[in-house]
């Protein structure tokens, strides 16, 4: 809404600028043109001048050469009448124009029309000088104002001025106006497709071909978002039933290579076969588990049970079940709390996070055979809390790296993939962020970043 106000504004002050750019230039172009129009065309010479230059020499009245052809080039012409109304010199004078005035008729055309001929009449010393134009050549009107008008003139511009940018104010905002309902039914539309909501917005008016356009994206978007909930739908249905099925020929595999493994009277060989039946089965078990967890993390089918956690004793006792399960000594596993993260809580699902760094303890363990120093550490700044689970193994490669670290990459996952690719997933539902890394000494560190619970803000 504050978008669609400050373009409203935005209209309004350009199209009132506008006009009163245009009013201006009007203005500035009709003083132009008057002034234009009312001068003269004999080099801008007036009436004075013309009566001041024709003198009498000789007993004969003379105008100046330039003058003269000044007047005859413009169809101009001129004569001088005597106190007794009688034309005793003339120029270029037209053939329907008498040689004989009465004073009434002089009185007449003195400031108006002589025959349709504009003249301009001024005294000389010998009588009246008439200066004539072409017919319909300049349009004369005497117009009478009072003089308080006159007075009060300044003020009557001011307001007309302040009157007219009013008025385009007004109908700049009326019409802005109506382009802010057409913009605020466009821009509810587009936050309905931002909500993957159906969208359908009436084709009329100014914006009628963009609101067409919204209402077939918006069907194409709720087409697309419907064929993928199937897919999806599709997709975790058949993980969930590929996990169920496969769970009772696992359980009974596991079941008999179990006994198998303790029966005393086969031989160690055998024995030592059937634990390796029986640790692929859980691995097998674990992949599934893992599997389905994924697929229900990443379409939000995953229900969360959100606690306050103590962080430094959660991470404790996954190191201790670690220590009591473990078959090897190739491995060992230490635990590094900060003296600042002795105390420090986070809002998180326990199951779900004990799962990830598990799963992270587990990757170190089956990733080097040949045994490494797995370090656990927790360490926190005034915001946020690290999880690091490092190693001094084999580390890994520059592709998983990429891949690791850029969600969306196309890089294969290996053997790494889907355990890691839960970690991340799980933290991604905590608000937090994962972060994979190769240690200069050898080894990898994968960081677990996750907020801190209020109570626990530094």
């Amino acid at each position: 809404m504050k978008g669609l106000i400050k373009i409203l504004s935005r209209y309004v002050i350009s199209a009132t600028a506008v006009a009163i750019f245009l009013l201006v230039i009007n203005f500035i172009l009709l003083v132009a043109i008057t002034v234009k129009s009312g001068s003269t065309t004999l080099k801008k010479e007036s009436v004075q001048e013309l009566t001041k230059n024709l003198i009498k020499v000789d007993d004969e009245y003379r105008l100046p050469d330039d003058f003269t052809t000044t007047l005859i080039q413009n169809d101009q012409w001129a004569m001088l009448l005597n106190e007794e109304g009688s034309v005793v010199w003339s120029l270029n004078l037209p053939s329907d124009i008498s040689l004989q005035y009465s004073l009434s008729q002089v009185a007449g055309f003195s400031r108006w029309y002589l025959n349709d001929y504009p003249v301009y009449v001024w005294q000389h010393s010998d009588g009246l000088f008439v200066w004539g134009h072409p017919r319909h050549s300049v349009w004369k009107y005497s117009v009478s104002i009072p003089q308080q008008f006159m007075n009060r003139s300044p003020f009557y511009t001011i307001s007309l001025f302040v009157a007219n940018v009013i008025a385009a104010l007004v109908l700049a905002l009326l019409l802005g106006l109506r382009l802010f309902r057409s913009l605020k039914l466009l821009t509810k539309g587009i936050y309905q497709l931002t909500q993957k909501q159906p969208v359908t917005l009436s084709t009329q008016g100014l914006l009628g071909d963009v609101a067409k356009v919204i209402n077939q994206t918006s069907e194409k978007l709720i087409n697309q978002e419907e064929a993928l909930s199937k897919r999806d739908s599709a997709r975790t249905t058949w993980i969930a039933g590929i996990s169920h099925d496969i769970r009772t020929p696992l359980s009974i595999a596991m079941g008999y290579s179990s006994q198998l493994e303790n029966d005393l009277e086969l031989t160690l060989a055998k024995r030592e076969q059937a634990e390796t039946i029986r640790k692929q089965c859980e691995l097998i078990k674990t992949l599934v588990n893992d599997l389905n967890l994924a697929s229900k993390l990443e379409y939000d089918m995953q229900p969360f049970h959100f606690e306050v956690i103590l962080l430094a004793p959660f991470l404790r006792n996954i190191a201790v079940d670690f220590l009591n399960s473990k078959s090897s000594d190739l491995h060992s596993l230490d635990v590094c709390i900060d003296e600042t993260a002795q105390n420090i809580s986070a809002n998180a699902d326990r199951v779900l996070l004990s799962r990830a760094v598990s799963n992270l303890i587990t990757n170190s363990v089956r990733h080097n055979k040949d045994g490494c120093h797995i370090r656990l550490s927790l360490k926190c700044d005034s915001f946020n809390c690290s999880i690091e689970v490092a190693d001094n193994g084999i580390g890994f490669t520059k592709e998983m790296l990429h891949t690791l670290n850029h969600e969306k990459a196309s890089v294969e996952l290996n053997t790494h993939g889907l355990g890691l690719t839960l970690v991340r997933q799980i933290i991604k539902a905590h608000k937090g962020y994962t972060r994979f890394q190769n240690q200069l000494e050898g080894g990898c560190m994968i960081t677990l970043c996750l907020p801190l619970h209020e109570s626990s803000h530094l």
